[in-house]
């Protein structure tokens, strides 16, 4: 099988595979990985997939097991333990976006907001879940501070990989959509203190629509 010389590009190639794969349901919560297996889908020789599920494990996406991995399964203390970091540093993106950012930013911010409304509107679920996940992005991009969006995307992933069943309902992605509305016109009227509020309080909420949706 044809594999390139750089073997680093290889591994980041095998890793981003498996991690979206792990995103998007494919390998679903418990399932084992085994390096042959993994190998034998993907094309490649097993080096690069022993070497990019090392660094998923390190990133929380899948967990060691007797000869080999398996992706995680999240509990509510999983999630409980995320949404505590996660408030504290996305709270401070929020005030570092509003005393930083820039039109370009404003911009994403508000096309994601829009697209998250507008598919509420159309009972587009699935759509505005990842509306309003870009938002998020978008967010950690306008706080121009690459260890947060770092160490948020990372979270982001575990939580991702945590959700059970289908995405939560349209009632519920309003209220998301409008909460971001709302920092969102702090972030450009440069409250930071309120920016920073708001966030605390719309991820207080989503922590409670996480744990109802885990059961």
């Amino acid at each position: 099988m044809a594999e390139r010389s750089a073997s680093g590009s290889l591994t980041t190639d095998q890793y981003l595979r498996i991690r979206d794969d792990i995103l998007n349901g494919e390998f679903p919560h418990g399932q084992r990985l085994l390096e042959t297996s993994l190998a034998t889908r993907y094309g490649v020789s097993r080096t690069p997939v022993r070497e990019a599920l090392v660094a998923l494990q390190q990133d929380g996406l899948i967990e060691r097991v007797d000869n080999g991995f398996r992706v995680r399964t999240g509990t509510p203390d999983d999630v409980m333990e995320i949404y505590e970091a996660r408030i504290a540093l996305e709270s401070v993106a929020a005030v570092a976006a509003a005393r930083r950012h820039t039109d370009l930013d404003i911009a994403r911010l508000r096309a994601c907001h829009e697209g998250a409304l507008s598919s509420a509107a159309a009972g587009e679920e699935r759509a505005g879940h990842e509306a309003n996940s870009d938002w998020h992005v978008a967010l950690w991009q306008a706080a121009h501070n690459a260890t947060i969006a770092g160490t948020m995307n990372r979270w982001m992933a575990q939580l991702r990989i945590y959700d059970q069943g289908p995405p939560g309902s349209t009632e519920d992605l309003t209220a998301t959509a409008h909460d971001h509305g709302a920092i969102l016109e702090a972030i450009i009227a440069g409250d930071a203190d309120q920016a920073g509020a708001l966030m605390t309080e719309h991820l207080e909420r989503s922590r409670q629509m996480r744990l109802r949706a885990l059961g």
